[in-house]
């Protein structure tokens, strides 16, 4: 398969060049999720390694700011489909990792007084360089004369259908590669002056997490290919070069190389290598195409590689630049000295990990070789015939020293990083840390000693039975858990009317310690059929059970992954292997049944107030920490749903539904068969999670709901006839509507059959989707809440646990009149430090924080969470800093950690998450240095709480 020059110019060509955009206007404060500042990242990110094609470019400060000019050269009729003029930038080595980034901003200024400008930002993986279009993103778009406007390259901008986008579907932004500003001909020549780039954060749970690089030393060779070192030269094929000069000098190593001269005089200098018979690297395993190149002058340039896998046209051949010839191009920085490598067969799909932080990588002095056109891989590797290096109109003379041809191990798809990975108790082999396990025995001791005390654990002697402050001030006692305000400060009631305030730790369960195995079964039910899925995944482990093991309880099998190396499989829980170790049974359900008591005594020891969310319900009712339940809509049946666009978990419900009201009357009805519907020791009770609201990050996030329910036809969809309806009681006639939105609508009827605008919006229109997004949010909660109080009429209902990236001011508003308590879930440093709390006089509700946690990387995990710190010393005392945020707040009652156990090295199941975020390790073993922040916190915060409210 190829991708042609004139596939790649059509496809621009068909596109309209009118790009959608957000002003800084549109943009709260509150929304610096993840944003880098802009003169960090122009200078340390981008410009020491920009190099441009077809194009000046010249730099200068404006005050604080820099300021990158670009002349980009005409294109004629003629070249259209041959010249891109360009700029382009490139990380020093490997890959950018994007993962938590959502967008790029880019303020761009049309400096012409008469002319229009037209542009292409274009951002590639590793697979979109060596030419798979759905891995690079473009986006086109158009500045009028003289227009200033800050244009922002949303990473989702193709999936979302907005004007100009194409391309880039399977874009991996953990493997950016380069990131270009090119010009689509025919196009006369056009200036452009670039300031204020920008990343900003990404909605969703989206986490980079930088890789640990080992300086591996040079390159190992597979093949030399050139003959440099002996001044043999026989190898230039002279009938396929046109450079000026071409003669052999000392290289480094004492050997020998060629210093090549690429004459302006020529349209496209080049040098060709070709052997006496074609090159065969079919047995040459996976390696790519390298070429070791010094640029000794004081001129970046761009340079173009054709790798041609039959004879050239000329000679009668089917090579032709773009059948049979795969092209490439890299950026040559000034005085510089490189590997820069070239993968001729796309990536192996095996090296997808599944693991969000993953292992040390071997890091080489090397740039890998963007993809530019003609065959996306060769599938001829025994007969090549031709290697070319060539310039494209160049503007002067340019001099490459080059000092190797070689063939060297595959730096895109190697993974060998990744075997024998783990050990037998799902630790990581290459590192020792405190609560590391070194042997069975090891393991038993800590059982032992648990056992001996199981069960005894009490609560601190200053707390009611429920964990309230039996020393404090007291409120009306009703038997149940309640909220109630007094002095201008919210607090929780516990069933004795003690002021409460709920602490504790999410996922007391063993569901998120599996890890995917790389296996997959025809039969899954009985294991028949198994085979391996992902070698990768496979090779991590140096000990799995055998199928005639006790231990071969922790298998399980999942039908989904959300995200990983395969989509379905095999898993195990080593954490579940290592109860069953610890506690010296064969039985997984008798580990289970001393784990709760041990984990309830924890609880306890550690002072903290009840058990956070998802608990498994083996929990409910334990008579010793309170507890909060949780259902699911999206399992209570099928119902219609709304896409904000940005839909990282799933689309949300469609609440105007009749289906969603059944399936949220299911939901609670099914946690009512889980817990004893009057049981006081039952807090409340979440719905649903992080649901994707949208946020106010740009307008596309914060009204992608409406803007995508408003593009759907009425009669397939219960939220599009909700708000038509809604629209005609305020406008009356649809011409009122078309004027004031500014749009052609020609009636009701058409508009309900489908009104799909995903362009910029006048003030008209914002004002109405706010309402109409409020109209949702409300309509949600609504029926939640009527359900949640038909069947638990005496606990409270807690919201749907807002995300920092999923929700907004409307969406907000229309929550608060139907929950008994606000749920957000925080992951930041402190309360003060992320989101938009100036919401909370306004919406006057009680508040508690579901989610947050800080991870490190030093006990053999490789991702640090989502917040991160140096080490676990200060995990706990971020911990205590944190709670202090949410104690001194009186609109917040309580927050909950996440999560009780640390996800599994290798990544959980179903999405790859291998955090050091766990109050215990793989091996339940506490965490000493978070247990002794927490527990201290824990034991003084109730006289702290009050101190604070009578200030």
């Amino acid at each position: 398969m190829k991708r042609t020059a004139l596939s790649l110019a059509l496809a621009a060509s068909f596109l309209s060049l009118y790009g959608c955009s957000s002003g800084g206007s549109d943009i709260a404060s509150n929304t610096d999720v993840g944003q880098l500042a802009a003169e960090s990242f122009i200078h340390n990110g981008l410009l020491p390694n920009m190099t441009a094609s077809n194009a000046k470019t010249s730099t200068a400060k404006a005050g604080d700011v820099s300021l990158l000019t670009v002349d980009f050269d005409s294109v004629s009729e003629e070249n259209k489909f041959k010249i891109w003029p360009h700029i382009r930038f490139a990380p020093k080595s490997g890959h950018w990792n994007w993962n938590d980034k959502g967008s790029l901003k880019v303020l761009v200024k049309n400096p012409s007084d008469s002319d229009p400008l037209s542009l292409v930002f274009k951002l590639s993986d590793r697979v979109g360089m060596v030419g798979s279009a759905p891995n690079a993103l473009n986006y086109a778009f158009q500045l009028q004369a003289g227009e200033e406007r800050e244009v922002e390259l949303l990473f989702n901008g193709t999936q979302r259908q907005l004007p100009g986008y194409f391309g880039g579907e399977k874009l991996d932004l953990k493997t950016i590669s380069e990131f270009q500003v090119y010009v689509q001909g025919p196009a006369d020549a056009q200036q452009a002056a670039l300031s204020q780039f920008e990343l900003v954060g990404a909605t969703g749970d989206f986490i980079a997490s930088d890789v640990v690089e080992i300086d591996a030393g040079p390159i190992p060779t597979v093949a030399t290919l050139s003959q440099f070192e002996t001044g043999n030269t026989s190898m230039v094929f002279k009938d396929l070069s046109n450079a000026s000069q071409i003669k052999v000098v000392d290289g480094k190593n004492q050997d020998k190389a060629l210093e090549v001269v690429f004459s302006q005089a020529s349209d496209y200098p080049s040098i060709a290598f070709r052997p006496s018979q074609p090159w065969d690297w079919s047995k040459q395993g996976s390696f790519n195409l390298a070429f070791d190149i010094e640029n000794p002058t004081d001129d970046p340039v761009q340079v173009y590689v054709r790798v041609d896998q039959g004879d050239h046209q000329v000679f009668g051949g089917t090579a032709d630049g773009v059948t049979d010839s795969m092209v490439g191009s890299m950026a040559i920085t000034p005085n510089s000295d490189s590997t820069y490598y070239m993968a001729l067969t796309k990536p192996s799909q095996d090296a997808v990990s599944g693991m969000r932080g993953e292992p040390p990588r071997a890091s080489y002095n090397a740039q890998a070789i963007t993809y530019s056109w003609g065959e996306e891989e060769l599938d001829k590797l025994d007969s090549i015939y031709t290697v070319q290096l060539f310039l494209m109109q160049p503007n002067k003379d340019y001099k490459l020293v080059v000092n190797n041809l070689r063939l060297i191990p595959d730096l895109v798809s190697d993974t060998s990083r990744f075997d024998g990975l783990i050990d037998q108790f799902g630790q990581y082999i290459g590192s020792d840390w405190p609560e590391k396990v070194h042997s069975l025995d090891e393991l038993q001791q800590q059982g032992q000693q648990e056992l001996a005390e199981r069960g005894k654990a009490k609560q601190n002697t200053d707390r009611s039975k429920f964990g309230g402050w039996s020393e404090g001030p007291k409120f009306e006692a009703t038997g149940f858990f309640r909220v109630e305000k007094t002095n201008g400060q919210w607090n929780m009631i516990d069933p004795e009317g003690n002021i409460y305030f709920m602490t504790g730790i999410d996922n007391f369960r063993t569901t998120d310690t599996m890890t995917i195995t790389g296996v997959d079964y025809q039969q899954p039910e009985g294991r028949q059929g198994g085979e391996v899925k992902s070698k990768l995944r496979r090779s991590l482990f140096t000990w799995l059970p055998e199928e005639d093991s006790p231990l071969a309880q922790a298998y399980d099998y999942v039908p989904f992954v959300h995200k990983g190396a395969v989509e379905k499989g095999e898993v195990f829980s080593f954490y579940l292997a290592n109860l069953m170790r610890k506690y010296n049974t064969d039985s997984a359900q008798e580990a289970l049944d001393i784990w709760r008591d041990v984990s309830l005594d924890r609880n306890l020891e550690w002072g903290f107030t009840s058990l956070g969310n998802w608990a498994d319900p083996s929990f409910y009712g334990n008579e010793r920490v309170p507890y909060v339940a949780n259902g699911w809509t999206m399992f209570g049946g099928e119902f219609k749903k709304i896409s904000s666009g940005n839909d990282y978990w799933g689309p949300i419900p469609d609440p105007f539904d009749p289906a969603f009201k059944q399936a949220a009357q299911n939901t609670v009805d099914k946690i009512a068969t889980e817990v004893e519907v009057n049981d006081p020791w039952l807090i409340g009770v979440f719905i649903d999670n992080e649901m994707s609201w949208g946020n106010t990050a740009n307008e596309a996030n914060r009204y992608g709901l409406v803007v995508n329910a408003l593009s759907y036809d009425a009669a397939q969809s219960p939220a599009k006839k909700a708000l038509t309806d809604y629209l005609q009681q305020e406008y009356k006639t649809v011409d009122n509507l078309a004027q004031k939105w500014g749009q052609d609508i020609n009636s009701w009827d058409s508009f309900a059959a489908g009104f799909d605008y995903r362009d910029t919006l006048n003030p008209a229109m914002k004002a109405d989707y706010g309402q109409m997004l409020e109209m949702i949010a409300s309509q949600y909660f609504s029926v939640v809440q009527q359900e949640v109080a038909r069947v638990l009429p005496n606990h409270m209902y807690l919201g749907a646990r807002f995300a920092d990236w999923g929700i907004t001011p409307e969406v907000a508003k229309g929550a608060a009149p139907h929950v008994d308590v606000m749920s957000y879930n925080l992951y930041a440093n402190d309360l003060k430090s992320k989101g938009d709390w100036s919401r909370l006089p306004k919406l006057d509700k009680p508040s508690i924080i579901g989610e947050f946690h800080f991870g490190s990387t030093d006990t053999g995990l490789f991702h640090g969470g989502i917040v991160t710190t140096p080490n676990q010393k200060e995990r706990g005392k971020m911990f205590t800093h944190y709670m202090n945020s949410i104690l001194e707040n009186p609109y917040f009652v309580g927050a909950h950690w996440f999560q009780y156990t640390d996800s599994p090295a290798t990544g959980r199941a179903w999405d790859g998450e291998n955090y050091n975020v766990g109050f215990v390790t793989v091996t339940d073993t506490p965490y000493r240095e978070l247990v002794k922040q927490a527990t201290q916190f824990n034991r003084t915060m109730y006289p702290k709480r009050l101190a604070l409210q009578n200030q």
